[in-house]
């Protein structure tokens, strides 16, 4: 175990798994909650040592996208912006959605660094299986990130290789912004690869619960970054 890590038996048990009379399993995690005016309110075990929240912060991850200015330019629908928000299923409709994003953009396929994946929905998987086609990037579950990352650089004019490095300005603009939002400086934070390629940063457990506190009531932020996160949470909410 790295120095670093915590032993799990310094965090409670939160969940127990009955069968019959007898609990079967128990299991062990931390908890933090902030309030809307960045108070820490409730907290069970360990919140202090770094995690990686990954595809939880999807939609944090597709703000810039829109804060840019680069949604508008590109006229983004808002399944379109859901999907940037998606962990998806690689259903015939994400895949549709996403090849149509892609190619209004004049890219293929290749641009996509999060490489191929079978679908995770199981009906897709056996619906790709069955016609003997290979799955593509575009059912890779995280494509629709991907595409909004690689229409920011478009728009701004950036260098669209090597949009998942951590240091090409779309990630920087990433990394940038969850220090805002969580008060954590994430500058020295460690950083991993994430199963589709981008950088992932960790943060302290009680940092995400703060950063999430401020996508669900945005007050605290400045005019710009209220609107885009509402006009994120409509999208996902009119297209979960």
């Amino acid at each position: 175990m790295p120095a670093e890590m915590t032993d799990s038996a310094d965090n409670p048990i939160l969940v127990e798994v009955t069968r019959g009379p007898m609990v079967e399993s128990q299991h062990r995690g931390a908890a933090c909650v902030y309030d809307t005016e960045g108070q820490a309110v409730a907290a069970w075990g360990d919140v202090d040592t770094p995690i990686y929240p990954r595809s939880s912060i999807k939609l944090i991850q597709a703000l810039p996208f829109i804060e840019t200015g680069a949604a508008d330019a590109w006229k983004v629908t808002a399944e379109e912006l859901a999907l940037a928000c998606a962990s998806h299923n690689g259903e015939p409709a994400h895949v549709a959605i996403a090849e149509g994003w892609m190619r209004r953009m004049g890219l293929s396929e290749a641009h996509l660094a999060c490489g191929a994946q079978d679908p995770l929905g199981p009906t897709a998987a056996k619906s790709v299986a069955a016609s003997g086609k290979r799955p593509t990037t575009l059912h890779n579950n995280c494509s629709g990130k991907h595409l909004g990352m690689i229409a920011t650089a478009l728009a701004l004019r950036e260098d669209v290789e090597g949009y998942w490095r951590a240091d090409h300005p779309v990630q920087t603009r990433i990394r940038d912004l969850l220090g805002e939002l969580s008060g954590f400086d994430m500058a020295e934070a460690p950083r991993g690869i994430d199963g589709c390629s981008v950088p992932t940063l960790a943060m302290p457990l009680r940092a995400l619960a703060r950063t999430m506190a401020e996508i669900a009531d945005p007050r605290r932020q400045p005019i710009f970054r209220q609107s885009a996160v509402r006009r994120l949470r409509v999208a996902t909410a009119l297209h979960p």
